[in-house]
């Protein structure tokens, strides 16, 4: 808990809200420390084809969106877990409106843009919908000087398919170190820049957007391939 209060307290001076995709490893206890740290929480829930641990997660998310109202904003129930064929579309569904017969803020699913587009029944029993857009991980991979306006063209994609519910872009941003995809260049100055013209897109545009990761997930570095950073910078939300 210690570990995670000074991390909370670090991302405080930058960012309003943290996102979250577990209850897992302690993570149950980040709505109380950022209640202290003035922090809201996106709370995830984490799903797969284990059952039991399905229902142990949502179980614990619901309890905590009851004991912190103020501080976790909304339920994230499930991240890729149609990108990664661990669930049928009508299970999920199913969980979707379940924990949103338990709750009383809005609850939402995530997954990559394209997931979306392919399985629109999720956009029925959602509040609001939640995309990933990571420009550098595309199958064709947007050089750094086209990132913003690529998440900006996206983002207005998935809006003109799903009307009337708010676009989240629950994760994007640039790797500050790894290998050279295509044209996507991982730097430092790239990172810099992509992160900060997303973010002016979104005050012009007033849309909410996600910047992952809060810090370095070294485990990913195998994984992807890449060396140092993988999405780096800071998790943030705007009000």
């Amino acid at each position: 808990p210690e570990q995670i209060a000074q991390d909370l307290a670090q991302l405080a001076k930058i960012s309003d809200c943290v996102r979250t995709y577990s209850i897992e490893n302690g993570l149950d206890q980040v709505p109380a420390l950022a209640a202290k740290a003035g922090l809201k929480v996106m709370q995830g829930i984490w799903l797969g084809s284990n059952r039991l641990k399905n229902a142990t997660q949502i179980s614990t998310a619901v309890r905590l969106s009851k004991e912190y109202p103020g501080v976790i904003t909304s339920l994230v129930v499930g991240n890729e877990v149609l990108l990664r064929g661990e669930m049928t579309t009508t299970d999920l569904a199913n969980l979707i409106r379940s924990v949103k017969a338990q709750v009383t803020v809005p609850v939402t699913y995530a997954d990559v843009w394209e997931y979306w587009l392919r399985y629109r029944e999720i956009y029925e029993v959602v509040d609001f919908i939640t995309i990933h857009i990571l420009p550098y991980w595309e199958d064709m991979p947007i050089r750094a000087k086209f990132a913003a306006t690529h998440v900006n063209l996206i983002r207005q994609r998935i809006a003109v398919a799903f009307p009337g519910k708010e676009i989240l872009i629950g994760e994007t941003g640039w790797p500050s170190q790894g290998r050279m995809r295509e044209g996507a260049l991982p730097s430092r100055t790239n990172q810099a820049r992509v992160v900060s013209e997303i973010l002016q897109i979104a005050r012009q545009e007033n849309f909410r957007v996600n910047l992952i990761e809060a810090y370095d997930q070294p485990w990913k570095r195998q994984l992807e391939g890449t060396v140092g950073g993988f999405w780096g910078l800071f998790n943030s939300e705007r009000r």
